[in-house]
């Protein structure tokens, strides 16, 4: 409906004499929905912005683009005025809405969808957590978020791939194969302590007991050897794991990227790494000092440069995730999205920079931060530290609260917003959590269709002109919006918008709901609409929750 307001002010506009005005096409227009219902059901910025531009008397400009309007005869509209210094204000008509209604119905689950990223493939990277222990709750909210970001590019028409890279290589790897071990040699009567920056959780314990049954224990053991196997062991089955809790979360993965494989041991035996050096290296932007190897960021729009090969040799984080995203490049992704947690904030721009650098379009790559969450029990913060063993993993909060409560409350704010997960309240069956109440809405709509069968009310014809209440109009209007949001939110990567309309629109229904009678024998024409409408809602309510990846449930 915006899109055809917008069309008729370009069209009335352009057909005026306004002296100095540029291309309308590249004047940017707003199309709102006002607070006040005097003001119509839409209203336009187009003459102030138009008059901006050309020194016109933007009232004049208004009174002048509504006549041309009116005299276009546009049979949605059903009254169009001018108010305070020039906002164009439009009453739809009746018929126009039924049209709405009956777009929704026939366009079922793909109400809402767009075509805007058809052509595109995208691939979005998420979680990407190292495999040194469960999935603790602190992984959850990126995982969510991540999820979420691919429904809505794939609603908008994106080609999606998601990806989880597996961080099996470096330090961390290192100190759990050790961690591991120690527990192993404990086993068999061994004396050996964990190192002290090492894996105390008694999930190491339980898999230097799987080592110990599982018969691939070879006969001669060694430091070195000894700690690798371990180590190699530990992340298959904690991979295994994180798979395993994943899906429980509903979310799953076309590629599982492991930067041990993938970057440090592929090609000829030099890696991926050694080619991004190598190419780093042939445009001159490494220096030598200190004993290490720089990438020359400040060069490329940084502000400062980054060791790439240390001391002793040893490639650094950084250039293993420049070879990563060479490896994007390569495979042929016309946009790349990162979901990261808030403390990669500086590896953003001088990631940016390589790319730059190596002559990569850097504007390709997208990267959502996403702040720390904070998980509350009881009033009191509950404490994730992976090492120290005493951190509450995803499936225990998926135990209690459950999957549909745990991804609507991460998502509840907007991703670069700290934010506080009440268990309590995710836990709660009633209004208090939002949750159900989005949910009870949909519930609700799916009970009010069973016993419109058993009371004989047919909504398949109905007569939706006698939909002329308020509050109906008002869910109309916002039924209407539901592309907007689903479109905006995908274009900003904010699942939260989503959420926040969700919230709304149930709070309609049910005001509706309690204030209203909608299935009545005495009335079934009237009922059938009410009806009709109620079925739109929930159409568009399991969409918005599907795009949450949440259940849309017929009964609760």
């Amino acid at each position: 409906m915006k899109d055809r307001i917008l069309e008729v002010v370009r069209k009335s506009a352009g057909s005026l004499p306004i002296p100095g005005v540029r291309a309308l096409e590249n004047m940017e227009f707003e199309v709102l929905t006002p607070k006040k219902k005097e003001f119509g059901d839409f209203s336009t910025n187009a003459a102030l912005v138009i008059a901006s531009a050309t020194g016109e008397n933007p009232r004049e400009l208004a009174r002048r683009i509504v006549e041309e309007i009116e005299a276009q005869k546009c049979g949605f509209i059903e009254k169009v005025d001018v108010a305070g210094p020039g906002f164009i204000n439009f009453f739809v008509s009746e018929t126009a809405f039924e049209r709405v209604l009956g777009e929704i119905v026939r366009l079922g689950d793909r109400y809402g969808s767009c075509a805007a990223g058809e052509g595109q493939s995208v691939i979005v990277e998420f979680v990407s957590a190292n495999p040194t222990g469960y999935l603790h709750f602190g992984h959850a909210r990126n995982a969510v978020v991540g999820d979420s970001v691919c429904r809505l590019l794939a609603f908008a028409g994106y080609e999606v791939t998601r990806e989880f890279y597996i961080n099996d290589a470096g330090a961390q790897m290192k100190m759990l194969g050790e961690s591991v071990y120690a527990r192993l040699a404990q086993t068999r009567g061994v004396e050996r302590d964990i190192p002290e920056d090492g894996y105390h959780g008694d999930y190491v314990r339980e898999i230097a007991r799987k080592i110990e049954d599982s018969g691939e224990c070879p006969e001669t053991w060694d430091d070195d050897f000894s700690a690798d196997f371990c180590g190699n062991f530990a992340c298959r089955e904690l991979l295994g794991e994180m798979k395993k809790d994943l899906r429980d979360l509903r979310v799953d993965f076309d590629s599982w990227y492991s930067e041990k494989s993938e970057i440090h041991d592929s090609e000829d035996g030099g890696g991926k790494v050694a080619s991004a050096l190598r190419a780093l290296g042939d445009i001159s932007a490494l220096e030598k000092k200190e004993g290490a190897l720089w990438f020359r960021a400040s060069d490329h729009g940084d502000g400062k440069d980054w060791v790439v090969v240390k001391k002793d040799g040893t490639p650094t984080y950084f250039v293993s995730d420049i070879a990563y995203h060479l490896d994007k490049y390569s495979r042929g992704f016309s946009g790349l999205v990162n979901i990261w947690g808030a403390d990669h904030h500086s590896h953003v721009s001088r990631l940016s920079a390589a790319l730059r650098a190596l002559g990569r379009d850097a504007s390709a790559l997208r990267v959502l931060l996403i702040q720390f969450v904070r998980l509350v029990r009881d009033g009191r913060e509950v404490p994730m530290s992976k090492r120290a063993g005493d951190f509450v993993t995803l499936r225990d909060v998926l135990r209690e609260a459950g999957c549909d409560a745990t991804r609507f409350f991460l998502l509840m704010r907007s991703s670069d917003s700290h934010l506080d997960f009440d268990l309590s309240l995710a836990k709660k069956q009633s209004s208090e959590n939002p949750v159900y109440y989005v949910q009870y809405a949909a519930a609700r709509i799916s009970s009010l269709t069973r016993n419109s069968d058993e009371m004989g009310i047919d909504d398949s014809n109905p007569r939706l002109d006698l939909l002329s209440g308020e509050e109906e109009r008002d869910i109309v209007k916002k039924l209407l919006v539901f592309p907007e949001v689903a479109s905006s939110a995908a274009e900003t990567l904010s699942p939260h918008k989503v959420v926040y309309y969700l919230q709304e629109l149930a709070a309609q229904f049910h005001f509706y709901y309690n204030k209203t009678k909608i299935l009545d024998t005495d009335n079934k024409d009237l009922s059938s609409a009410k009806l009709y409408l109620a079925r739109c809602v929930r159409v568009v309510i399991k969409n918005g929750l599907g795009l949450l990846g949440i259940d849309a449930p017929s009964r609760m």
